[in-house]
C-alpha cells in the first residue's frame, strides 16, 4: 500500500512540474537546413535563429557515400550578428555519386544533418530556340513586294 501511495505522488508530482522532471534542452541554433544539387557541386542553405551568440561557427562537414562516414571538413563559416540567413556552395565534388553533409556547432555541443545528395555530373540541358530568319537585304536580286503590290500583280 506505501509504494501506491509514493508511486501516485511520484506521478502527481511529474504532472505538476513537468519541467522539473526532465532538462528542457534550448532552441537549436539553425533552425532551416536544407542541401540542393547543383552541376557539380552542392548548395546549402541554413538559417540560424535571432539572439544567438556571435563569433560562433559553423564547420561545415561532407560524407562520400556512406551516411555513416567517415565526414571531413570542407569549410568553416563565422556567424555574424544581425545575419540570419547563410548559403554555402561546395564545388569540391568528386567523382563519388552521393554525398552526406553535416553541420556541427562546437560551442553549442549541436549537429545538424547528414543530409543526402546527388550532385548532376552533366551539364542541365539547354532549350534551343528555332532559328530565326533573315530579314531580307536591299540588293538588286531580292523582290519586295508590298500587300498592295501583291494584290495588283
Amino acid at each position: 500500500m506505501m509504494t501506491k501511495i509514493a508511486i501516485f505522488s511520484l506521478l502527481s508530482v511529474l504532472i505538476a512540474f513537468p519541467s522539473a522532471s526532465w532538462p528542457q534542452k534550448a532552441d537549436p541554433t539553425v533552425l532551416d537546413f536544407k542541401v540542393q544539387a547543383l552541376y557539380r557541386a552542392a548548395k546549402l542553405t541554413w538559417k540560424v535563429k535571432d539572439g544567438f551568440k556571435s563569433g560562433m561557427a559553423i564547420r561545415i562537414l561532407r560524407a562520400e557515400t556512406f551516411e555513416e562516414g567517415p565526414y571531413k571538413e570542407v569549410d568553416m563559416v563565422s556567424l555574424m550578428s544581425g545575419k540570419n540567413v547563410y548559403e554555402y556552395v561546395d564545388k569540391s565534388m568528386g567523382t563519388e555519386a552521393k554525398y552526406y553533409y553535416k553541420l556541427i556547432i562546437e560551442e553549442t555541443d549541436e549537429s545538424f544533418g547528414p543530409i543526402p545528395t546527388r550532385p548532376y555530373f552533366s551539364p542541365p540541358a539547354t532549350h534551343l530556340k528555332p532559328p530565326v530568319p533573315k530579314p531580307e537585304s536591299d540588293h538588286i536580286l531580292s523582290f519586295h513586294f508590298s500587300a498592295r503590290e501583291r494584290q495588283e500583280t
